[in-house]
Formats: structure tokens, sequence, C-alpha cells
């Protein structure tokens, strides 16, 4: 099974092309990867019927998450070079996304509408949130002055 190591903006991943193959490792076997492969998350490329491709993500700790935009940003990179398509479509457990070139070497991902509601996004523990200080600011800007949210 071929293997990538890839990086997007300062995440580490190892990305197994499980198209001709099945890749159906368990949380312990994700842990080990990561920990080997010094891995900030697994991804699993698989086939999609009407779409470029399907990945699943897992991270570190072995538990399985349903979208990461640089992981997809990875592997828009990889389904982009491989197709020579302007854009591809892949599909996660959350929603179809859609990765193109924009410029030398550079991917973007649409991600879609962001979640809004509290209670639409998953948290560690219950907690109020409406008095966090969140400061919404551009994705694409790697500095911010305090906490935020992008």
């Amino acid at each position: 099974m071929k293997l990538w190591k890839m990086n997007g903006a300062g995440n580490s991943f190892a990305i197994f092309d499980a198209r001709a193959a099945r890749f159906e490792p368990d949380e312990e076997q994700i842990r080990e990867i990561a920990e080997k492969l010094n891995a900030d998350q697994v991804i699993a490329l698989e086939r999609d019927e009407g779409r470029d491709g399907f990945m699943r993500i897992w991270n570190r700790d072995g538990s399985e998450v349903s979208a990461c935009g640089n992981a997809t940003r990875c592997v828009g990179h990889l389904l982009l070079e491989e197709s020579g398509k302007d854009m591809v479509t892949i599909q996660t457990e959350a929603d179809m996304l859609r990765a193109f070139r924009a410029g030398k070497g550079l991917i973007t991902v649409d991600m879609g509408s962001p979640l809004m509601g509290w209670e639409d996004i998953p948290l560690a523990e219950k907690m109020d949130v409406r008095g966090v200080d969140l400061k919404i600011g551009p994705i694409d800007n790697p500095i911010l002055s305090r906490p935020a949210v992008v």
C-alpha cells in the first residue's frame, strides 16, 4: 500500500492509498502509526463513486474525525496531480469538499459554510460558551495576536 508523509500548514499527515486495498486499522494501530511516523493525523484515501476520492481521518489518539481542512488540502494535492484537473471533489464524513489549484504548489479547499450554532460545534466538555471572547479572522493569516477561532 502506498504511503505519503505530508505537511499542511504545520500539521503532519500519514496518508495511506486505500483505493486498491482496504485499510481498517483499530485505535491502537492508529496510535502506533502516528507515533512511528510522527503524524498528527492518519488518513485513508479511498475510492468513492461519483467523487474523486473519499478520505477517512483519525487523530493521533486513534479517534476518528469527520473533516480536516489541512489534510483535505494534502489529499487534494495528490488527486489534482494524479488527475491533471484544476478541481477535485473529496467526500468526507462531514461533507463533500472541493479542492482547487491556487497557484504554483498551492491548494485551496472549499470547506462549505461554517457551523455557527454552539450546539453544532463538538466540545470536549459541556460549557457555557456565551461569554467566550472570540476573534474571527482570515483563515490564511498565520499569526493572530490572541487566542482566536478561524
